[in-house]
């Protein structure tokens, strides 16, 4: 006989209607689904059969399920139910103070987060998609969230444009707004990993976003469209002691040349990688990169534009011959109006 906490391993790979359906298994298997550890509700399971099937469905489900506490909630709904509806559910499973909770929503509707209260005791990871996150989520991520390593918001809407934790390592903000557009001021200095995608057309004192020092930085990487150079550069400040940076978003670097000057130095950078760049600058502020980061290893560009370039001289050993023409011919439909001077070092 297998061993319960087993079983509810197994189970929690299932969606919850299909872990929930294997009580015909056996009397073992019978009320196993009442104490799994694990839900993962999808609602689009229930399409074929409507949404006031789904609805009897979870309000059955969160009623009898007994588990005193989650190990992950998972929440897919598409359908637009009533807000408290929709809450109630939540709330209900958030009294069980999951570990790991991701909630997408893709009903067209900003479905407002719950307040968490002491249930996030236990959070470790939370990932929304278009969810309303009023004051109350701001203000008690410092306290009541103290364990939160790995949070994730995706088109999500800050009421307070403040994301403020101490024990996050973890963070991705994609296609998020706050509210009247202010700035979004990030503070997290045990990060290890950063990710944002972000769009700001005017960038000033009202518009954009501030992020404060992060020391314990390894990975980031920032797509960024803004016409203004200024906030671009005062993002970059905030990352100098990244290890691996990638940045995307800025369709030619010469919207930094104005920065030059005051342009912050890498001093931990081993790896930069450009996506998407124009570099049509004369490489101009590549070569501030360069300069200012001491440590690199590796540079990548990648689907880069280069409209100006006229000569390309690669230096090589003779031990690498064979590496050479591989180069050549993977490179050379792009670099018909280069000039290729090839140098042995």
């Amino acid at each position: 006989r297998c061993r319960t906490d087993l079983l509810h391993a197994i189970m929690s790979f299932l969606p919850v209607r299909q872990a929930v359906q294997t009580c015909v298994l056996s009397r073992r298997w019978e009320h196993l689904w009442c104490s799994m550890p694990c839900l993962n509700i999808d609602q689009p399971e229930f399409k074929a059969r409507g949404g006031s099937q789904f609805e009897e469905f979870v309000n059955n489900l969160l009623m009898f399920h007994s588990a005193t506490s989650l190990d992950m909630f998972r929440f897919r709904f598409a359908c637009g139910y009533q807000f408290k509806v929709v809450e109630r559910w939540i709330r209900r499973a958030m009294k069980c103070c999951p570990a790991v909770m991701e909630i997408y929503s893709s009903s067209g509707l900003f479905h407002r987060l719950p307040h968490l209260g002491s249930s996030a005791c236990r959070l470790k990871k939370l990932h929304l998609v278009a969810i309303s996150l009023d004051e109350s989520f701001t203000q008690q991520l410092p306290s009541g969230c103290p364990v939160l390593e790995d949070l994730e918001l995706n088109k999500c809407h800050l009421h307070s444009p403040e994301i403020k934790s101490y024990t996050l390592k973890n963070l991705i903000i994609t296609g998020c707004t706050t509210y009247s557009g202010r700035v979004l001021t990030i503070t997290a200095p045990a990060l290890v990993s950063f990710y944002l995608v972000i769009t700001v057309v005017e960038w000033n004192s009202d518009y954009g976003v501030l992020v404060n020092e992060m020391p314990a930085l390894v990975k980031a990487k920032v797509c960024l469209e803004s016409s203004s150079p200024e906030g671009p550069c005062k993002l970059l400040c905030s990352l100098t002691n990244v290890r691996n940076l990638e940045l995307s978003g800025l369709e030619t670097l010469s919207i930094l040349r104005g920065t030059s000057d005051t342009f912050p130095t890498f001093s931990n950078l081993r790896t930069l990688l450009f996506n998407g760049c124009d570099l049509s600058d004369d490489f101009g502020m590549l070569g501030c990169f360069l300069n200012n980061s001491y440590s690199l290893e590796k540079l990548t560009l990648e689907h880069c534009k280069c409209p100006n370039l006229k000569l390309t001289e690669i230096k090589y050993k003779e031990d690498d011959v064979h590496q050479l023409f591989g180069l050549l011919s993977g490179i050379w439909r792009n670099l018909q109006k280069t000039t290729i001077m090839l140098t042995k070092a």
